[in-house]
């Protein structure tokens, strides 16, 4: 049920062809939201090419993948993706395939490589050896160099239908079905890890309602409503690890109930009630008071003023 590709046909079929003919690119780079199934399709044509099955992809000595690695002192995940990864996947296909076949990489996010390591895979890009592929994964091109992307056969992932992904759920209900599959926004990934985790979906839906019944609430009750954001006074990183969640939910439902006061688009929590007098104004400013808390967070900004200045504009 909730295994294999789901949606992107088009860009199945693509590669379907191109596979057939023999004229795979050295490189591509794969871009859309989190979630909506980049890596998924990148391992599924990995592991064709190497004649593997996919559970067994990671074993295989013609395959890396590139993640962002952990900090074996504080067990937290890197900043970046460093250099002397890349140099590693340098090496890696200096070295004749074991099959005699593909060697092929994943990077993913390759945002996230840091500058040295974008140039070391540059040298990469610049002189690929035959029968070896990169697949670059990212939400947006323009945050790796453009030396990097400019030499990557782009693809471009769009969210699935709702019907696809409604599908791909069926046997948890048709009910919980639709609903999560509405509230994914065509994002694959994020619908069947709320089929498979039941309390993270609720604490979602949770933090949603939560948003919406500070509209019309006097600013002492908002402050108290949101109280529990702050976590653990002691523990400055999980309490803003916290609220940036909280933060990104509150931005996506906020554009969601904007779209269907215009009528574009449908609102889906039901159990509760609308931002009060959302007009485009409010709608633009409340956003960017969003998007700057997000971004002061990240640079240890006091977390209770940024979203007191929200919760000020709220009406």
């Amino acid at each position: 049920m909730l295994d294999g590709i789901i949606g992107h046909q088009k860009i199945l079929n693509y590669f379907d062809k191109v596979i057939a003919a023999g004229n795979l690119s050295h490189a591509y780079c794969f871009v859309g939201p989190a979630q909506v199934g980049k890596c998924t399709v990148a391992k599924m044509l990995s592991a064709r090419l190497l004649r593997v099955e996919p559970d067994r992809l990671n074993t295989q000595a013609d395959f890396v993948e590139i993640k962002q690695g952990i900090d074996e002192k504080t067990g937290k995940t890197k900043k970046d993706i460093s250099i002397e990864q890349l140099r590693d996947c340098q090496s890696f296909f200096s070295e004749y395939s074991f099959l005699g076949g593909y060697k092929i990489v994943i990077i993913d996010p390759a945002d996230k490589m840091s500058l040295a390591a974008a140039n070391a895979l540059l040298k990469t890009l610049e002189e690929p050896r035959q029968k070896t592929l990169i697949f670059l994964l990212t939400v947006d091109e323009k945050k790796l160099p453009q030396t990097i992307y400019s030499r990557c056969q782009m693809v471009y992932f769009s969210p699935v239908a709702n019907d696809e992904v409604i599908q791909a759920l069926e046997g948890i209900g048709a009910e919980r079905a639709g609903e999560i599959a509405s509230l994914s926004r065509g994002l694959p990934g994020q619908a069947i890890a709320w089929a498979e985790n039941r309390e993270g979906y609720e604490s979602y839906k949770k933090e949603a309602i939560r948003f919406e019944s500070l509209s019309g609430a006097p600013f002492y009750d908002k402050i108290k409503k949101v109280e529990d954001l702050f976590g653990d006074k002691k523990d400055h990183i999980v309490a803003r690890g916290k609220l940036g969640e909280a933060l990104g939910i509150w931005q996506l439902f906020l554009r969601d109930i904007f779209f269907a006061s215009i009528g574009a688009g449908e609102y889906s929590i039901q159990e509760s009630k609308k931002v009060k007098g959302l007009n485009k104004d409010l709608f633009l400013n409340l956003n960017s008071l969003i998007e700057n808390a997000q971004r002061q967070l990240r640079q240890n900004v006091h977390p209770r003023l940024l979203v007191e200045q929200i919760l000020l504009e709220m009406p």
